[in-house]
């Protein structure tokens, strides 16, 4: 059986003077009976995920399987909601977040204590890691950054999270935030690239690809702001 994918809650790069809100790309995905989620956000987007959830008829108890791109607050941080779930994440950005680089101001320090007592599987290389679902290194933003791949009838879909996180990234070829002193983003950049039709970023709707490598994309970036 084909693993079908839902954005639960789409990423946004928006950001304000001093920071940025941290949308991140929440992806549920269906392999055969396993119901995972790709990335988990963090308390920004606690009530919309909550909420695409109950919308499919579905609660975080439902949930069989996380799968962390990598480390950062925006992507890890609502784990606390899936208390008895396996997670999923590289040897490489597991044994990183034992001891992130001091100037890394987005892995938070607690985050060894979120995964501890939880069924880990640690990735290395490229992997399958559900049936149609194969995960693979995307460094750069991360030190251990996974994307994932998958098929569809349009061709190969990349949940690429923070490996492709906008448009401007897609189309410049320049990653943006970096904390892997090997500078690896720009080649993890192009190969989410070369390997999807339709391509998933970390904080910007869908982008598609063309044979010749052209870009498109149909969504915009939303925020409505209540003042309160």
């Amino acid at each position: 059986m084909v693993p079908q994918y839902e954005i639960l809650v789409e990423g946004s790069s928006v950001a304000f003077q001093g920071g940025f809100f941290g949308i991140s790309t929440i992806v549920l995905i269906r392999s055969g009976a396993t119901l995972a989620l790709f990335d988990c956000g963090h308390g920004v987007t606690r009530k919309l995920l909550l909420d695409a959830l109950q919308h499919r008829g579905l609660a975080p108890k439902d949930i069989d399987l996380v799968i962390l791109s990598h480390g950062h607050f925006d992507h890890v941080l609502n784990l606390d909601l899936f208390p008895e779930v396996p997670v999923v994440l590289s040897r490489d950005e597991y044994d990183y977040i034992q001891a992130p680089f001091e100037s890394d101001w987005v892995t938070p320090r607690l985050l060894p204590m979120l995964l501890e007592g939880r069924e880990l599987r640690l990735t290395a290389g490229e992997e399958e890691i559900l049936p149609g679902v194969t995960a693979f290194p995307t460094p750069g933003h991360a030190p251990g950054h996974i994307s994932l791949e998958l098929p569809s009838p349009e061709g190969p879909v990349v949940l690429a999270a923070d490996a492709l996180k906008t448009a401007r990234e897609a189309s410049t070829g320049i990653p943006d935030l970096e904390f892997d002193p090997e500078k690896r983003g720009k080649k993890s950049l192009q190969d989410v690239l070369r390997r999807g039709r339709i391509i998933v970023p970390g904080h910007f709707p869908t982008i598609r690809t063309d044979e010749d490598g052209r870009i498109s994309w149909t969504g915009i970036q939303e925020m409505p702001l209540l003042f309160r």
